[in-house]
């Protein structure tokens, strides 16, 4: 990678610094200029950059405050009330507030100076490794303040864009009609890949799991390292990267476009052999104008890129050009116990590819970072590392343990053998904070452990909840999230499309894993990031969870009542094929898509209601129980409730049906008299009545079997 390309990139960043400190506070200090850089004179290109960025002429605000990007979408004209605190990121600094808190900007930009400090001094002979790590270090102390133009767009995401149309317009190469080049990728075949069966795959389907979903985030950042390199641009240049896709804004010239079209090529052919074409990633280039970037073009822009994305998705690996569609593979070892598709290697049951799913199911919850090398590296196991087996897209990978516990790998990192050294551990709770001195990746890895420090299994996990032994499978994904994107921005922009990737990644990947780990232990992250989540816990506890997750959404997004997600739940026994999990999962979740446009609902026991039921729902489920407890009501009558519930929701198709309410109070009545001594008759009438009947059945219609399944299950040894 150019050392001038770094340079440039660096010094925008640098620009920006310099000038939000004298704006604020003249006596704040500023990060140095490291040596390991040059000064690149930024002043031909900075203006035309941010015009680029804000889709607009530059005008400077005077706000200190970083307003919600969520508050506005779909909402027009709506007075901006949500604003994030000065504070370090954290999993609980993503929520924005409506109150300030008494945080000073001294203090915090102190810390940020500080934490520069941190990066190991031996990985300044690495730019772009170097380089980095400083882009976590904003993120971490500039993501919620204000960028010098936009008090919607972060300092962060804002300084990154501007670096990335720098480092384009500095090109001297550039196309001069169509100066950019648009750069996405997306992976596909998730779901196949992630959900593929052999015969043992339930066996540890916990760490296949983890070790599968890990490795498509794996493949989609090592191929987004790919493009970098060969188009000589930095990480600043990356603009998005969650979710399996990936976007960079790069030069558009002959070189790049070579060099696209021989990595796209090189992953193909890479995709083919090591998995037979089960997945793949597909790279979309779409050139740009500097009109396209105006806000009254800037939608039709993203439009074209999507479209071609979708184009690129139905030339898959190239099957029908240069790739040879019919493989000559072998199977003298019989076929991976893991995944059918593969072939075993010698003397084993497993393929290579599977192995290493299981190694890094393991490595996820014992290593905390993850090392991105030559082939060549001089790296081995002395420096308390695991290898992987595979080799993807020509580096190799290695885990890791903690700073404090290895060395900084100074010798490979000068030698330039090292190109990215990724800090992935989990925050201990809510208030941590996440620098740790390295660059950052952000992984939902949260399992649940025992006191010898293992990873417990589904078998043990299903039996964390009271009463019915069993697993809740809780799948979900924010709605119209393609609409929110294209559409919901109000003055879009890409500085505000890579900042709502980034703030929409961070809800599942940063705070739902640190609110595992403090609130619902028990659960296990298949996948979690982007937009969408995958977890497994025990059966009542799950719903629990969605519930939290739920509000805690609502706050996230700064209570807009038009971005929400969806969730779909199955309850079934540890014992079912994992596959077999995720496909009623999946079921469950299009129920909950098909409730309405709008979606903003919950499926589980084969019922769809919107989460504004939810809650009142769980509420009667308590209230079955202390009903039940306080009248020895027996389970044949409550058993009965489920009868009538779905009457009162049929009574329209059916005469009789609409005879359910004095049925139930006849029911009720007899039961009362028959069973309970003669003071407790009139009172138990009453609340029986109201609570089953009024607020229960004659509310909530056939839902009301969610609540009486959920009691029977807890009574259940």
């Amino acid at each position: 990678m150019s050392d001038h390309t770094i340079s440039l990139a660096f010094s925008v960043l640098h620009h920006y610094l310099k000038l939000f400190a004298e704006k604020q506070e003249p006596h704040l200090s500023l990060p140095p200029f490291p040596p390991q850089f040059k000064q690149v004179d930024i002043s031909p290109f900075l203006s035309q950059a941010e015009h680029l960025v804000l889709g607009k002429q530059p005008e400077l605000k005077e706000s200190n405050k970083l307003f919600s990007l969520f508050e506005n979408i779909n909402q027009a004209n709506k007075k901006m009330q949500f604003f994030y605190d000065c504070q370090p990121l954290s999993p609980n600094s993503i929520f924005p507030e409506k109150e300030e808190k008494d945080t000073a900007l001294s203090t915090h930009w102190d810390k940020f100076v500080q934490a520069i400090t941190e990066i190991p001094k031996s990985h300044c002979d690495n730019p772009s490794l170097w380089l980095d790590h400083f882009d976590t270090a904003m993120q971490c102390f500039t993501c919620n303040l204000p960028s010098p133009y936009s008090d919607e767009i972060s300092f962060y995401d804002f300084t990154k864009a501007v670096a990335a149309f720098v480092v384009a317009l500095a090109d001297q190469e550039i196309n001069k009609e169509e100066p950019f080049l648009l750069i996405q990728g997306d992976f596909f075949g998730i779901q196949d890949f992630i959900f593929s069966g052999g015969s043992a795959s339930n066996k540890g389907a916990a760490k296949i799991l983890r070790g599968r979903s890990f490795q498509v985030s794996l493949f989609t950042e090592l191929a987004a390292l790919k493009v970098l390199n060969a188009c000589q641009l930095s990480t600043t240049s990356q603009m998005m990267n969650a979710a399996g896709k990936f976007l960079i804004v790069a030069p558009n010239t002959k070189a790049v476009k070579e060099a696209i079209k021989q990595v796209q090529a090189e992953l193909n052919q890479w995709f083919i052999k090591e998995t037979y074409g089960l997945i793949g990633l597909g790279i979309a280039v779409q050139s740009a104008k500097y009109s396209d970037f105006e806000q009254n073009h800037y939608e039709t822009l993203v439009k074209k890129l999507f479209e071609n994305l979708e184009e690129q998705k139905l030339k898959r690996l190239d099957l029908t050009d240069t790739t040879q569609s019919v493989q000559e593979v072998e199977y003298p070892n019989g076929v991976c116990e893991m995944n059918s598709f593969f072939p075993a290697q010698t003397g084993k049951e497993r393929s290579v590819i599977s192995e290493d799913q299981i190694k890094i199911g393991e490595m996820l919850s014992k290593k905390q970072r993850i090392i991105i090398a030559d082939i060549n590296a001089d790296i081995n196991h002395k420096y308390e590392t695991q290898i992987l087996k595979l080799q993807i897209f020509g580096f190799k990978v290695i885990f890791t343990n903690s700073r404090e516990d290895t060395k900084e790998f100074g010798y490979p990192v000068k030698l330039l053998q090292i190109h990215r050294f990724w800090d992935f551990s989990l925050p201990k709770n809510t208030n941590s904070t996440i620098w740790n001195g390295y660059a950052r990746r952000y992984i939902n890895a949260y399992v649940p452990f025992d006191n010898e420090g293992k990873i417990i299994t589904f078998e043990d996990i299903q039996d964390r909840d009271e009463g019915q032994k069993a697993l809740m499978t809780l799948k979900g994904d924010v709605d119209n999230l393609g609409t929110i994107f294209q559409e919901g921005i109000r003055s879009a922009n890409i500085a505000k499309m890579a900042a709502l990737s980034r703030q929409m990644n961070l809800f599942f990947s940063l705070w739902l894993p640190a609110y595992c780990a403090e609130q619902s232990q028990s659960m296990y992250t298949v996948f979690a990031g982007g937009d969408d989540f995958f977890l497994i816990g025990p059966w009542y506890s799950t719903q629990k969870l969605a519930h939290a997750m739920q509000q805690a959404f609502s706050r996230y997004v700064a209570e807009n009542p038009k971005i929400h997600f969806s969730v779909g739940m199955v309850m079934r026994k540890s014992n079912i094929p994992v596959p077999r999990l995720g496909d009623l999962a999946e079921e469950a979740l299009e129920k909950s898509k098909k409730i309405d446009a709008g979606k903003n609902a919950v499926t589980i026991f084969n019922r769809s209601v919107k989460w504004e039921k939810w809650q009142f729902l769980l509420n009667l489920g308590d209230e079955i129980e202390r009903l039940a407890k306080d009248y020895e009501i027996s389970t044949a009558y409550i058993y009965s409730l489920i009868h009538f519930a779905l009457q009162a929701e049929n009574k329209e198709n059916k005469i009789e049906n609409s005879m359910w309410r004095s049925r139930f109070y006849y029911k009720t009545a007899r039961y009362v008299v028959d069973k309970l001594k003669k003071e407790e008759k009139s009172t138990a009438l009453n609340q029986i009545i109201t609570s089953l009947g009024d607020k229960g059945i004659e509310t909530y219609k056939g839902d009301f079997i969610i609540p009486i399944f959920n009691y029977f299950y807890q009574q259940r040894n």
